[in-house]
């Protein structure tokens, strides 16, 4: 397993675990997740509890996870937009509150646009949040709590659950 860590200019962090295929010839199926976080220190904390939390299902060898993680949203925007980055059949955590006049509402209204089959799990430190915006189009909201990255790790196993039809320990 071998674990690449990229950083740009711009603190665009992007995580990728990449494994090859099984010697014979399976290839592993995919668990891309992305953590669009502003705060540094919350997008690491819940990147790593991400990581951590999938590890013994790598250990396992059927799987590959590809974590990419921003902290500038302006940085995801481009690279959906440019096609560098495919958002389709992955589980996404999104803070609402991204920085430079950017919210949730802008990158699912994106999502939405580039025809991404992705779960949004929206973060925010407020409970005020879910009630005020009914109108954008999320499959879960966790408070930025102390149990917050716990909570989306049992959502992130919910996803590789019903995508891949498999029940984990």
């Amino acid at each position: 397993m071998q674990v690449l860590f990229e950083e740009s200019l711009i603190l665009a962090h992007c995580w990728d675990i990449n494994t090859v295929p099984k010697s014979n010839g399976i290839m592993k199926k995919t668990i891309n997740v992305l953590v669009i976080e502003d705060n540094e220190y919350y997008n690491n904390l819940l990147s790593n509890t991400i990581q951590q939390s999938v590890n013994s299902i790598l250990l396992k060898g059927q799987y590959q996870l590809i974590l990419r993680s921003f902290v500038d949203a302006g940085e995801y925007i481009r690279q959906i937009k440019s096609g560098k980055l495919d958002c389709k059949d992955s589980i996404i955590f999104l803070d609402y509150y991204l920085g430079n006049g950017i919210n949730a509402a802008h990158i699912i209204k994106l999502l939405k646009e580039y025809s991404c089959d992705a779960m949004v799990v929206l973060l925010s430190q407020s409970k005020a949040i879910k009630e005020r915006n009914n109108l954008i189009h999320y499959d879960y909201f966790v408070v930025k709590d102390n149990l917050a990255p716990a909570l989306c790790c049992l959502y992130l196993q919910q996803y590789i659950e019903n995508k891949f039809s498999v029940t984990l320990d």
